[in-house]
């Protein structure tokens, strides 16, 4: 295989964590009977409405759906990225996930990608979403450049006192 590319300088204080990553397709047809009858719900703007509700439905399914597994992956929110890349009108929709191996704080991202592939966790995730999820790619482990937490802020200074009262003349 040709070499790998070299990594590109990390800012300070980033590094290099391996991630498991795969994309889901996530239910059928969006629109419902009854919305094809008010068909706001349809719209662009509607899915748009529902795009960031939707992503965090998706992270609250995974993380359940990890720790239902025989043995359970305990998955926290702030290691998933759920990015949806279908267009607003595609059914169904897809979307990509990356969960980042916490470095030994947690499952690695070869187990986390392992359990991704099995049944149990599609069907986990079809009973969490109540709607078909299915893998569209194999889950696999990549590298992603993992920012620093901020850092805590100082603490803000004390307000000035305010003048000592003049004496009067």
């Amino acid at each position: 295989p040709p070499p790998s590319p070299p990594r590109p300088p990390l800012a300070p204080g980033e590094s290099f964590e391996t991630a498991a990553n795969f994309t889901m397709e996530v239910g059928e047809a969006v629109c419902s009977a009854s919305e094809a009858i008010f068909p706001a719900g349809c719209t662009d703007s509607g899915r748009r409405r529902q795009l960031s509700e939707f992503t965090a439905n998706v992270t609250t399914a995974l993380i359940a759906s990890y720790a239902a597994l025989d043995p359970p992956l305990t998955i926290t929110e702030e290691q998933i990225t759920v990015t949806e890349i279908s267009e607003p009108s595609d059914t169904p929709r897809v979307v990509s996930v990356v969960i980042v191996d916490l470095g030994g704080q947690g499952p690695s991202a070869e187990e986390i990608a392992e359990s991704t592939n099995s049944q149990d966790f599609t069907k986990n995730m079809n009973e969490q979403m109540r709607e078909p999820v299915a893998l569209e790619s194999t889950p696999n482990v990549i590298e992603v450049v993992v920012a620093p937490p901020p850092p805590p802020s100082p603490p803000s200074p004390p307000p000035p006192s305010p003048p000592p009262p003049s004496p009067p003349p």
